[in-house]
């Protein structure tokens, strides 16, 4: 070996432990970056084959009904290339044993198999058969829930028809990779699946010979979307379409674009934090590093070397701790990218998933540690490199005290002389304290604005759960109903108060700007539901006008007063304008409101409801839900209870593993600048801590010096954490929310508390194992050496 490299292997062994530790910090930026980059990649890949294989169209619609012919019109329309239209029907499944409701959304498919869009990955047995009306393909998610197989049989209330059907394929298909019922925030497995029939056969359960209800269609290259929908529209308004849209607002795919957008932003905060805490723990590691080393660098100067050949041997360093945080750091995201990839399987429905291991990504995430790792050790560098011999063979100046503000307040406050030298020390190095001070505070920041989530995830609970609806059940009519429904709903037995609501699909534009939506009504005096803002004010509906979220506000760029244009989709195909007269702040959802009367002048259907919200006395659920079963103009069931207990159980696993990786990145953190800090204490004051303990001060007391001010900087970083936190937190929201949720800012006092534990724990921890040291210090041979 080079004689200056094996210095270098000699000053990494020596150092081994600060190496290391900023080595922690370097490898939490990289693990990550290649678990949210890499899951990121994974699932862009994953679903852009999946998409790609099974034809998942570019254009949807909807509407009432239409002659089959229908689609020979819309193919014909420039710019689609292929065109496919279907049945979807919603229906409701009997399984022996259980009382609870269970839904099911059901597809025409072609018994041929020809080529088509949205097609079916089987995973196994067959497609329907042509003769064989009772045949169906289930979820392969629902079926596992469910203890279904091949030859099950499943009894099914279809269009008021019960009819019994036969598994004979298990699969799943693109357009319900994230399958929601409809009033659900997170997929029920058990309760809902999609099913798919083969068409003759869902044709005549439905009424709908040679017809259809629903359209896909995909476009050729270059092809203007917004052209093909408003040529599709147009061609189904006599059909009672409700307005075609594309993949963006298709639901399920955008809740997948909705976490990759979070998985993004994720890469674009975190790891600059530890990037920077390793960067300025390099500058001071190596800084130290080569002012004690001033009588080395001069005599090999000396010898010949040149400064950049000293230049290159302290980079050199920084670059060796870099690549062991890459290995430490790729191991760690290969491993957290593995279990986020098995958690997402779970909840979106693929074929396959696998977490990819991307050359790039591991590429990129090396560049980012090593050029961290080299901007620390630049001005180290650069000093060492302009060193001249003659200088660094005399030793530096001794630091200089003088009697300052720091001294007259440790006066006034009655230090003692221990107490004078935790300070006075402190003010001595104000910038390397201030480091110190910000490494702590990011750290402990890291850590809340991760407790922020599951604060704000509690604080949407309540919101969305408890505070706005207050029903047992809600019952979701096949279309909308008049009095006479609710009337009967009202006659069952055990149900105690029953409320309508109705909900319009509407196509709201201001300007040039417009955005497919909802309107949602309820009685004026209802006890079941309300809308509740940011915050946790009850906010009533308008008399006149309407009211959006601030989701929506948003994308249309709207203001209170500005008049909306409302185009009511199906049906009338009406056109209105009515005026923004409030908005409020909401967690879920781009939603617009409107009184009763609105929204009645709006559809013109004298049908008031399309919804029931239920309160029933908990004695008669079992015998509620069965008389709902077998009412035919009941599309569906919804339990509150059982939603609300689905998505705490989503959230707690998901927050669960989330929580534990970040206590492991904001402890590298703590760990990284505490013990750092630490030893370079150590070895600076290791004469003075020597001196006292031959003066007669304890050992207890000695260690006071080093431990005390190691304590008065964390103390010091703990409020500029909670600033940091809140900074952070408010950040991520903003980058983390989207069209489907808006999480609170709800942060508590446990989360501060739990978030200051965890960073003290790890200083506390990091401090003693150098308090250890002083514990063993030898004078003698530390009272000889030459300052």
């Amino acid at each position: 070996m080079k004689a200056l490299d094996l210095k270098l292997a000699r000053d990494l062994w020596r150092m081994r432990g600060q190496a290391l530790a900023i080595a922690l910090v370097l490898a939490a930026a990289t693990a990550t970056f290649v678990l949210s980059v890499g899951v990121h990649g994974s699932l862009v890949a994953t679903r852009d084959a999946y998409y790609a294989r099974s034809h998942f169209a570019d254009v949807f619609a909807t509407l009432k009904r239409a002659p089959r012919s229908i689609v020979a019109r819309i193919a014909d329309i420039p710019g689609v290339q292929r065109a496919e239209g279907n049945i979807i029907q919603y229906a409701t499944l009997d399984f022996p044993g259980r009382e609870e409701p269970i839904r099911a959304l059901i597809n025409s498919v072609d018994e041929f198999g020809r080529s088509r869009l949205n097609a079916i990955t089987l995973r196994k047995g067959i497609l329907p058969r042509p003769e064989h009306a009772s045949d169906v393909v289930v979820d392969e998610n629902f079926a596992k829930a469910n203890g279904l197989g091949l030859g099950s049989t499943v009894a099914a209330q279809i269009y008021g028809r019960r009819q019994t059907l036969v598994i004979v394929g298990i699969g799943m298909a693109p357009n319900y990779v994230y399958a929601l019922a409809p009033g659900d925030l997170v997929p029920d497995e058990r309760r809902f699946g999609i099913f798919w029939m083969g068409r003759k056969a869902l044709e005549a359960a439905t009424d709908r010979r040679e017809a259809i209800n629903t359209l896909s269609l995909t476009l050729d290259r270059g092809a203007s979307q917004a052209e093909v929908i408003r040529k599709v529209d147009s061609i189904l308004a006599p059909y009672g379409g409700t307005g075609a849209y594309g993949r963006e607002d298709h639901l399920s795919n955008a809740f997948l674009d909705s976490e990759l957008k979070q998985l993004s932003a994720m890469t674009r905060i975190i790891p600059p934090i530890f990037l920077l805490v390793s960067t300025f723990l390099v500058y001071i590691v190596l800084g130290r590093m080569i002012r004690t080393e001033r009588e080395q660098i001069g005599l090999i100067k000396a010898f010949g070397y040149s400064g950049w050949a000293i230049g290159w041997h302290y980079l050199k360093f920084a670059l060796a701790v870099a690549l062991l945080a890459i290995v430490l750091g790729s191991l760690a995201g290969i491993w957290m990218g593995q279990a986020m990839t098995r958690l997402y399987a779970e909840y979106y429905r693929f074929p396959f998933l696998t977490y990819r291991l991307s050359p790039p990504v591991f590429l990129a995430a090396g560049a980012l540690a090593i050029g961290a790792a080299a901007l620390g050790a630049l001005g180290g560098v650069r000093s060492a490199m302009a060193l001249q011999p003659a200088v660094a063979m005399s030793p530096p100046p001794p630091p200089v005290y003088r009697a300052g503000t720091v001294e007259r307040l440790g006066q006034l406050a009655g230090f003692s002389a221990l107490g004078h030298m935790i300070v006075r020390h402190v003010a001595r190095w104000p910038g390397r304290s201030a480091i110190t001070v910000l490494g702590v505070g990011l750290s402990m920041g890291l850590l809340f604005a991760t407790m922020q989530f599951v604060d704000a995830s509690k604080a949407m609970l309540d919101q969305f759960f408890a505070r706005s609806q207050h029903q047992d059940l809600t019952v979701t009519f096949t279309e909308a109903r008049n009095e006479h429904a609710i009337h009967a709903l009202a006659q069952i037995p055990g149900v105690l108060r029953v409320e309508a609501s109705r909900t319009i699909p509407v196509m709201l534009r201001l300007g040039a700007r417009s955005k497919r939506t909802a309107i949602e009504s309820a009685d004026p005096a209802s006890q079941l539901t309300a809308r509740i803002d940011g915050t946790g004010q009850e906010v009533a509906l308008p008399p006149a006008g309407l009211m959006l979220s601030r989701q929506l506000a948003d994308q249309l760029r709207a203001k209170i007063g500005d008049p909306i244009e409302v185009e009511l989709l199906g049906g009338r195909r009406t056109r209105s304008v009515q005026q923004l007269v409030r908005i409020v702040d909401e967690v879920v959802g781009a939603r617009a409101y409107a009184g009763q009367g609105t929204l009645e002048r709006i559809a013109r259907d004298a049908a008031p409801a399309d919804a029931v919200l239920l309160r029933i006395d908990p004695q008669a659920r079992t015998r509620i839900l069965t008389r709902l079963k077998d009412m035919p103009v009941v599309l569906g069931v919804t339990e509150r209870q059982a939603a609300l207990e689905k998505f705490t159980e989503v959230i707690d696993s998901n927050i669960l593993t989330m929580i534990s990786f970040y206590i492991a990145f904001a402890a590298a953190i703590a760990v990284g600048v505490v013990y750092n800090s630490a030893r370079i204490l150590f070895s600076e004051r290791a004469h003075e801590l020597a001196t006292l303990r031959v003066l007669g001060y304890l050992n207890s007391e000695v260690a006071i010096v080093l431990l005390g001010e190691i304590a008065l900087l964390v103390v010091l970083a703990l409020p500029l954490g909670c600033m940091l936190g809140y900074a952070m937190a408010q950040l991520m929201i903003a980058m983390f929310s989207s069209d489907l949720f808006r999480l609170p800012y709800a942060a508590t006092r446990a989360s501060y508390g739990f978030a200051a534990v965890v960073v003290l724990s790890a200083a506390l921890a990091t401090a003693l194992l150098v308090a250890r040291r002083v514990m063993k210090l030898d004078m003698v041979r530390v009272l000889k050496a030459r300052e």
